[in-house]
Order: C-alpha cells, then sequence, then structure tokens
C-alpha cells in the first residue's frame, strides 16, 4: 500500500519516482508548477473575482490627513 502524501507536499515530487505516485498527486503538482509558470510571465493574479482589501495607506491617501476630534 503506497504511503499517503500530505497535501501541498511537494517533497515526493522531487525526491521519488514518478512512476510510484498517485496520479492525482502529479496532476495537482502539475498544475501548482504551470501556475507559478503563468505567474512569473504575467504577474500574480488572485485566485479569485472578489475586489482585494485596501491598505491603510491608500485610504489616507484617498481621503486625506486623518483629523483627529480634540
Amino acid at each position: 500500500m503506497p504511503k499517503r502524501i500530505k497535501h501541498n507536499d511537494l517533497l515526493p515530487w522531487f525526491t521519488q519516482d514518478h512512476g510510484q505516485l498517485p496520479a492525482a498527486y502529479l496532476k495537482s503538482c502539475r498544475e501548482f508548477f504551470n501556475w507559478l509558470d503563468r505567474c512569473e510571465r504575467e504577474g500574480f493574479q488572485a485566485p479569485s473575482n472578489k475586489p482585494q482589501a485596501t491598505s491603510l495607506t491608500q485610504l489616507k491617501d484617498k481621503h486625506g490627513p486623518r483629523k483627529d476630534n480634540l
């Protein structure tokens, strides 16, 4: 019985014979390496269509300096 590979563990990809690794694991690793390659060529893209959170510095720039009530 083959040893179970933990989720997101890339060590077997580099250390074991690919003929002995599960097909689903090999497919998952290939997809990950393809994604990394795309990120390198095109720049990182968030995995969803949801807008990213605005940083605090962007908010300060947008609304001007903060005015504290004294």
